[in-house]
């Protein structure tokens, strides 16, 4: 059987899985704001209306790939035959993670830039410009987020560890 069509069931397999565990998940993950106008106006409505849709059609291309072909290897074979091709995506996945949990312990914008270097470095862009390019983003990214849109994350472990008074603040609310 073709290498890109058991790749391609592989993929909506996939898709589905994850799409489905993140809607189940989903009432872990938000909460419920008391607003006036509607259910319509909660801050999941929109990435739950997404994520449906992107798992309903998942579904139904997956119902067109999974006729039974003869010679085609089981699904945990094609698995892990096609795992090596998925290297990248593992490994950025799990750089995504490792962010999601360096949030907490050393800030915003020294995480997002070590994220995005290690993504520069997975692609291969390892020039200085490309270094200046992430730390310019990232630097406008906590402008836009802390000046502009006045969005604050909590206090960091490792600067409360470090400084204090002033500085700690000023770590906390701009690193």
């Amino acid at each position: 059987m073709d290498q890109a069509y058991r790749k391609s069931k592989l993929f909506f397999i996939v898709t589905l899985v994850i799409t489905c565990y993140l809607i189940v998940s989903f009432p872990e993950h938000t909460t419920t704001l008391k607003r006036a106008r509607g259910w319509y106006t909660q801050p999941y409505v929109a990435p739950l209306v997404g994520l449906s849709i992107l798992a309903f059609f998942s579904f139904i291309k997956l119902l067109t790939l999974l006729k039974p072909v003869k010679g085609e290897p089981s699904l945990i074979q094609g698995l892990i035959e096609n795992l090596p091709y998925y290297q990248v995506v593992v490994i950025t996945g799990g750089l995504f993670i490792a962010y999601i949990y360096a949030l907490g312990w050393i800030g915003f914008a020294p995480a997002t830039l070590l994220f995005v270097l290690a993504l520069l470095w997975l692609s291969r862009l390892l020039s200085w410009f490309w270094v200046a390019c992430a730390v310019a983003a990232v630097s406008m990214i906590v402008l836009i987020f802390r000046v502009g849109v006045n969005i604050w994350f909590p206090d960091v472990v490792l600067y409360e560890a470090l400084f204090s008074d002033g500085v700690l603040w000023f770590m906390n609310s701009y690193l």
